[in-house]
């Protein structure tokens, strides 16, 4: 959202978010590290809807004051962790991260000693993260792109330090039923990803392709609603325009 400067957008989808059973933040809900806006958005988001509210954190939520919001702000934040929650009579497993790039950008090559370590972690840590077992529905939530899919329309020589091709193989084997990120601003809204088709194996599982939302504010201009329910002994999410 970047701020209070977005919440004309919430209010836009006020009836939306009332009937919601869940919320998921992102990231960069305020910016330069502005906890007091962050704090004015959720209390918006929580006059508007009593969803619980799930958030990772952006770049725009500084590291070190990561405690503070967890701290001040009565919501789930999840930083390499999952969520387990019962929504309807489905068991949902979020798994919420702040995600991974496949290049440090500037500031952080110069600023964050163990940059390039610290994203190669993430990644080995979401891998272990995405384990179904018997939830009905599995959803990765990040605030970097876990894909260049729907980096289109970025520059391109961008794209390592937007997202990550690294993180994609992960997402693309472990098949969530919906990932969600943000970060992107100019970037394609969705995408799907699919294993290569090499053996029968693969080409009976093109079917289960993985949906990947950019809901970024700034490219979106609203906010992006999911309905999910369950369907012949899986899953259907199908995204409300």
């Amino acid at each position: 959202m970047h701020g209070k400067k977005n919440l004309p957008l919430v209010e836009n989808d006020a009836k939306r978010l009332e009937a919601c059973d869940l919320i998921l933040l992102a990231g960069d809900l305020t910016e330069d590290n502005e906890i007091d806006e962050y704090g004015i958005v959720i209390s918006r988001l929580r006059e508007l809807s009593d969803a619980e509210l799930v958030a990772v954190f952006g770049n725009e939520e500084y590291d070190e004051q990561h405690e503070e919001y967890r701290k001040r702000f009565p919501i789930t934040f999840l930083e390499e962790e999952r969520k387990d929650l019962k929504i309807d009579e489905m068991k949902v497993r979020l798994v919420g991260s702040t995600g991974s790039l496949d290049r440090p950008t500037w500031w952080q090559r110069t600023h964050m000693p163990g940059a390039w370590e610290r994203y190669r972690e993430r990644i080995a840590e979401i891998n272990d993260l995405l384990v179904r077992d018997d939830s009905d529905v599995l959803v990765l939530l990040t605030h970097y792109a876990p894909t260049y899919a729907t980096l289109i329309g970025e520059r391109e020589s961008a794209f390592p330090e937007l997202g990550s091709q690294a993180l994609e193989k992960v997402v693309i084997e472990k098949r969530p039923d919906l990932v969600v990120h943000a970060h992107a601003h100019k970037g394609k809204a969705s995408a799907r990803l699919a294993r290569a088709q090499r053996s029968l194996e693969d080409f009976a599982a093109a079917s289960s392709d993985v949906p990947v939302s950019n809901v970024s504010m700034p490219s979106r201009g609203k906010v992006t609603f999911f309905d999910v329910k369950k369907k012949d002994g899986g899953v259907r999410i199908d995204e409300l325009r």
